[in-house]
């Protein structure tokens, strides 16, 4: 398969049939496949609205190559690229899907290759990216992790970010608030408590991504590192992930298909386990099930990728992490 056939494939792929053989082809003739892709972003840029669905696919595709690549020079263009409206329905979002949440931390990590004064810009520009500028603030506090910066380059980033997004109240700017205290409190930036804190009466914060309650309370006893737990992939593999995702996405409407075939009246049950029912001694008391129970909060962390422990044989992130 040359590179002209494998496009092709890519962009008559549809649903989980993931064009394996043509992706890995693509990535052989990187070099002469990303002016290809430049083209496409510089496309998507100026008219976001004006690709076909074969070509969100190879976009789709491509910059999930980039981040695969750790292909730097890319940078400024990924950047660019992600510097829009990123919600629910809107042409980015509709070619990237779960990967604009899911994949972006790792694609601004590995492209960025520790430059975070380009992620920091970015975050406090004034575009309308919500989702892309945590994906972005998630990609530096990453290079704290692993060292590329210390203490006080994070510092010195975190308190710029406050700063902005005190300064300009909005939707977006409060879901940032509320992210970036929890970013501090899962890295420990104890220097911040007592600003986030003290603005926790003043309804900054976004209750759903992270509430001013968890705020106050500044629980880092289960603080989860971006590496640490996978969120983020420094040796990301694209047709792998992508492969775990389908496999995931059939696993689950598989068991969907399974729901219609429990039964619905749950009468008989209730006669048998019930005061007088013929199972009703084999059943534990309230107390007893009370004082053998494990609370959730003191299980073992565990990595998105990892089996859930809940026992039901997917994966963390496609269970009860959702």
């Amino acid at each position: 398969m040359n590179l002209e056939q494998a496009l092709l494939a890519i962009g008559n792929a549809h649903g989980n049939d993931l064009p394996v053989a043509a992706l890995e082809t693509v990535k052989k003739h990187w070099t002469e496949f990303y002016p290809q892709l430049e083209k496409l972003i510089d496309q998507f840029i100026t008219d976001e609205t004006s690709l076909t669905d074969e070509q969100n696919a190879l976009l789709f595709f491509g910059t999930l190559f980039i981040a695969e690549f750790k292909y730097s020079q890319a940078l400024t263009k990924c950047l660019t690229l992600f510097s829009r409206n990123d919600s629910f329905l809107t042409p980015l979002e509709k070619v990237f899907g779960d990967a604009l949440t899911e994949l972006t931390p790792t694609i601004f990590y590995n492209v960025a290759n520790g430059k975070t004064q380009a992620l920091s810009d970015y975050i406090v520009a004034g575009h309308q990216a919500m989702y892309c500028k945590a994906s972005a603030m998630e990609a530096v506090f990453a290079q704290y992790e692993v060292g590329t910066i210390d203490l006080n380059e994070l510092t010195a980033h975190v308190t710029h970010w406050l700063t902005t997004f005190l300064a300009m109240p909005s939707t977006i700017n409060s879901f940032l608030l509320s992210a970036l205290a929890n970013y501090c409190i899962d890295y420990q930036l104890d220097n911040f408590k007592d600003k986030f804190v003290g603005l926790a009466d003043k309804n900054l914060f976004d209750d759903d991504r992270f509430s001013q309650e968890e705020v106050v309370e500044w629980n880092n006893r289960f603080a989860r590192k971006l590496i640490a737990s996978d969120i983020i992939q420094p040796n990301f593999d694209a047709i792998e992930t992508l492969t775990e995702w389908a496999e995931d996405e059939i696993s689950s409407l598989e068991d969907n298909s399974l729901e219609g075939l429990l039964p619905d009246d749950t009468g008989a049950f209730d006669a048998l386990m019930g005061d007088g029912g013929l199972l009703s001694d084999i059943l534990y008391d309230e107390q007893t099930i009370l004082d053998n129970s494990v609370p959730v909060s003191s299980l073992p962390t565990v990595g998105r990728n990892e089996p859930c422990p809940c026992g039901s044989g997917k994966k963390y992130k496609k269970c009860c992490l959702q």
